[in-house]
């Protein structure tokens, strides 16, 4: 299953504009990143926090994904599923660690200062040959709302110009646009606090396979407490079930 399965929980925490406010701000976006495609050449997914929607926007590198580059498209989504499917599943899982990492990241900072970061990333992709080769993909947040809220993601995926190198992983970096700063993403220090000390013992209890009554059972709490830790767990992982939970804190390092 698709380790990527949705940051709503998180984003819907964001203090958001008013529809009237955002519609004229999101026309201007839809407008920049259909003009910056024709510069880049990439593939630019604009996601729209507050209205869970995306809009999709092919330059040249459409023809890789074989798309049709003549415009953009919308999906009630904020998640390019279609794309998503031919990632490497292991990419795919170590770039949804990234996005985690990168978002915690942000909220320790000044809503100001988010806007200056991205995230880098090489990533395993089926071609139009059904070949695995090594593409770029980049992220930010666009715009925040009025209120400081992350409001506008992009995504870019693009041709990766440069030689081929050995690589670990994806080689993921979280990069300042504005200083050059580079910081290569290894751990992930800024998800420590993601989970409570009760969501971890839970966790370690449901990755050695008891379920929720002996669980309840074992820490001397009301299985309806166990069931809403879980689904705490699941929105802060943002993950759909208890494996791919465990397998995200262990990656995260927070079970330890």
């Amino acid at each position: 299953m698709n380790p990527i399965s949705k940051l709503e929980d998180q984003f819907s925490f964001e203090s958001i504009d008013s529809p009237d406010k955002r519609r004229e701000a999101l026309q201007e976006a839809v407008q920049t990143m259909k003009e910056y495609v024709k510069i880049d050449h990439s593939v630019a997914v604009l996601s729209d926090l507050a209205d869970n929607k995306s809009y999709i926007f092919t330059g040249d590198f459409g023809s890789f994904f074989e798309m049709d580059t003549s415009g953009y498209l919308t999906i009630d989504s904020i998640w390019e599923e279609d794309i998503y499917q031919r990632i490497h599943p292991e990419d795919l899982f170590e770039r949804h660690l990234l996005e985690l990492e990168f978002f915690n990241f942000l909220k320790t900072l000044e809503p100001e200062e988010r806007l200056n970061y991205a995230t880098k990333c090489k990533i395993r992709t089926l071609n139009n040959k059904k070949e695995y080769q090594r593409i770029l993909h980049r992220s930010f947040y666009l715009k925040n709302s009025s209120e400081g809220g992350l409001w506008l993601a992009v995504c870019l995926y693009n041709y990766l110009f440069e030689k081929h190198t050995a690589v670990t992983g994806i080689d993921g970096k979280i990069i300042n646009t504005k200083t050059g700063e580079s910081i290569y993403v290894d751990t992930y220090v800024n998800c420590r606090l993601l989970l409570t000390s009760r969501e971890k013992e839970i966790l370690i209890l449901i990755s050695k396979g008891e379920i929720s009554k002996v669980i309840a059972d074992q820490l001397n709490i009301s299985i309806n407490t166990v069931n809403r830790h879980r689904q705490n767990i699941l929105e802060k992982l943002n993950v759909n079930n208890s494996i791919e939970a465990v397998r995200t804190a262990d990656a995260l390092n927070l079970l330890a």
